[in-house]
């Protein structure tokens, strides 16, 4: 009997439905079963191994950086920490995974003519990871055989302390190389500070300063002094940091704050001077209008001198510490936990293969049934109409 109009199915239409299907039904659900089954028996057992590491920097651990404390952020030297994301990014980086592929052959284990194939292929396989927590990074590699997956996935791990540690030592010897120039600089000034000292000792006969006067030279000198400083730890920073960096726009903000300081001394000084009548040139020594010229020439050169000796020991000091870094044996990554041959298949899982494949035959099956019902009823509305 053709529908008249169409109407909702009910459990027992649907019942109905599969009892006549019954059949495709049930071959459908067999053939995908079988299918299923028999890719999860002939598929190869894969092994995955796994490497547990921490990023440097993540740990109490007692590192060159760590060593050095709050000094190696007075000498401009960038900190040590590290992301795990960064790590995961250099593992994945062509120069990590080529040396892996050259090491194990896998070009022809994976029958890979062309080298950007391969390298898609053992990134298939390998799983590098963070652990939001902890840090810790988790390296992962895939293989048929549990032997070769703990070796790779521990070569990973080889290749990546290399890398970390060639870009370590790079950046460490391009700040030696910085810290060297300028302190051929430095000393050159401090050079030129004390054969200018020294020839005005001789041509004027003033060899000391009194207390009081000295004492209010010390004081300028500080303050010069940490602008000397300030201006070094800048141009560290600036030859490997982005102008964007929170350290860098720190330090020029403070620089910017002593030289306004600077500049207000600068003011207030000439307004003394014109007041009392004597202008000494413009120079930084407020409330000296009572000091004999002698002595504010001899503050001059006092005052260069100071600052070319500060300045060379504080560039003194970044060389030396550039310079142990650079010999230093650099601490890149730690590995808690080296890749071991696992003895455990982590693919195929054969019974969840087995269970998706039967349902997705018994779905595909009744869908079949369905269509097959709805096209034979359309069939059956045809021909009753053309009677």
């Amino acid at each position: 009997m053709p529908y008249e109009e169409e109407k909702e199915l009910t459990l027992l239409d649907i019942f109905n439905i599969m009892w006549r299907r019954r059949g495709l039904i049930f071959l459908l659900t067999f053939l995908f079963g079988a299918a299923a089954t028999t890719y999860a028996f002939i598929s190869p057992f894969i092994y995955r191994a796994e490497c547990r590491i921490l990023p440097p920097g993540s740990s109490g651990g007692g590192g060159l950086m760590a060593q050095l404390g709050g000094l190696a952020t007075f000498v401009g030297l960038p900190s040590v920490s590290t992301s795990g994301q960064m790590l995961v990014g250099v593992l994945k980086g062509d120069t990590v995974v080529d040396a892996i592929i050259d090491k194990f052959n896998l070009m022809e284990e994976y029958e890979q003519e062309i080298r950007l194939s391969a390298r898609q292929a053992v990134l298939t396989n390998l799983d590098a990871s963070e652990e939001k927590e902890s840090g810790i990074v988790t390296v992962a590699f895939m293989d048929k055989d549990p032997k070769k997956a703990a070796d790779i996935a521990n070569e990973f791990v080889q290749q990546l302390q290399n890398k970390m540690r060639e870009m370590a030592y790079r950046d460490a010897l391009e700040k030696r190389e910085f810290f060297e120039n300028q302190l051929r600089q430095a000393q050159q000034q401090l050079s030129d500070a004390e054969e200018a000292m020294m020839k005005y000792q001789q041509n004027s006969g003033v060899l000391a300063l009194g207390s009081q006067t000295a004492a209010l030279l010390g004081a300028i000198a500080e303050l010069r002094n940490q602008i000397a400083a300030k201006n070094v730890e800048i141009s560290s920073l600036s030859s490997y940091a982005r102008k964007d960096n929170p350290r860098l726009k720190l330090a020029q903000s403070q620089l910017e704050a002593m030289t306004k300081e600077l500049r207000r001394m600068e003011e207030e000084q000439k307004r003394t001077e014109r007041r009392q009548g004597r202008v000494l040139s413009g120079d930084l020594l407020s409330s000296l209008g009572n000091v004999p010229e002698l002595s504010v020439e001899y503050m001059r050169y006092e005052r260069e001198l100071r600052f070319a000796n500060v300045k060379y020991d504080t560039l003194l000091r970044q060389y030396e510490n550039a310079k142990l870094t650079e010999a230093s044996d650099f601490s890149t990554v730690q590995i808690i936990d080296p890749a071991t041959p696992p003895d455990w298949k982590y693919k195929p899982k054969r019974a969840q293969i087995m269970i998706v494949g039967t349902f997705l035959g018994f779905a595909l099956g009744m869908f079949w049934a369905f269509l097959s019902e709805h096209i034979r009823s359309i069939r059956e509305s045809q021909d009753y109409y053309e009677e």
